[in-house]
């Protein structure tokens, strides 16, 4: 389990490509709001134009999931999710750099209440949420609200990731990597909160197949079993921009009755109908660019050609 950002890492060389980076990413947390805001106007642009792959994953994705969508739709529907992806990198930039006093001016969190009886009795917490572009600093909302933790991938580059959870650490009492899943079972058995993101695919062998967005989706095990093994609750809880208001807001739904179930599968696709249901209020600001359906049932093609 890190609780510390861990060693500050050498100036050596073959690390200039990250202290580049986070130099970067501290320079732009600096931006008043309103000017990252103006600024990720024209770097949409570019990253649509740019990021070939990317989208076209996208397009891929949007193509399949709302097939009800006329062409100019989904087409539009790309265009704003590139939108909100540019946001995304003032928005990490702020949530790692910026004062808390500064902070405050974002946002709020909606449903703490939820949040308080889920865990009346000294009930851990785990709060599920989806991959939404203004994650981050949805995290850090709840990280000035509520003492919480994260689960995160580790990165290739050290400096990065030091940065990364020298950042999160500001507000987060803890940072597990997802390759220490005993920690968190032990967090969450002693009454502790973690936030997780379950909805990426990381092959067969962590997952099953439950339907998302009427696909069937590799879906990770994770969540049903950290609260078979713990006991803890399972909160959902999902960051939103609204582009009114200039505003974000992390809102806490109520624990999941009965959950988990003796059915892993049904319990898995009742996650991804809930991640699904708020998708679809905001689908600009989903991850769409990540291969979410890479692994297939036996039998079927390449989903992405």
């Amino acid at each position: 389990m890190i609780t510390e950002p861990g060693k500050r890492p050498s100036l050596a060389p073959r690390n200039w490509p990250g202290w580049i980076g986070i130099s970067f990413i501290w320079l732009v947390g600096k931006f008043p709001q309103r000017l990252g805001l103006w600024l990720a106007v024209p770097l949409a642009s570019l990253l649509h134009r740019g990021m070939k792959k990317r989208r076209f994953i996208a397009e891929r994705n949007i193509e399949r999931c709302f097939p009800e969508f006329p062409d100019d739709q989904r087409q539009q529907l790309v265009r704003d999710c590139f939108r909100s992806l540019a946001r995304t990198v003032f928005e990490i930039a702020w949530s790692w750099s910026a004062s808390d006093r500064r902070f405050r001016k974002f946002g709020s969190v909606v449903g703490e209440e939820n949040y308080r009886a889920a865990c009346e009795g000294g009930r851990g917490v785990l709060m599920v949420t989806a991959h939404m572009t203004c994650l981050e600093l949805g995290g850090r909302l709840l990280g000035e609200t509520i003492p919480i933790g994260g689960i995160y991938r580790p990165l290739k580059s050290p400096v990065l990731e030091w940065f990364q959870n020298r950042g999160r650490l500001r507000y987060g009492t803890m940072m597990i990597s997802k390759r220490d899943m005993r920690s968190a079972i032990r967090v969450l058995r002693r009454g502790g909160t973690i936030w997780y993101a379950p909805d990426q695919d990381f092959g067969r062998e962590q997952s099953i197949f439950a339907p998302f967005f009427g696909i069937q989706t590799a879906t990770l095990l994770a969540t049903q079993r950290l609260a078979r093994l713990t006991g803890c609750a399972v909160v959902p809880m999902f960051p939103v921009y609204d582009p009114v208001s200039r505003r974000y807001t992390a809102q806490i739904q109520p624990a999941l009755d009965a959950f988990p179930s003796d059915d892993e599968q049904a319990d898995l696709a009742r996650i991804n109908a809930i991640m699904e249901s708020h998708i679809r209020t905001a689908p600009e600001q989903y991850w769409w660019i990540h291969r979410r359906f890479k692994t297939r049932p036996e039998g079927e093609p390449p989903f992405y050609g």
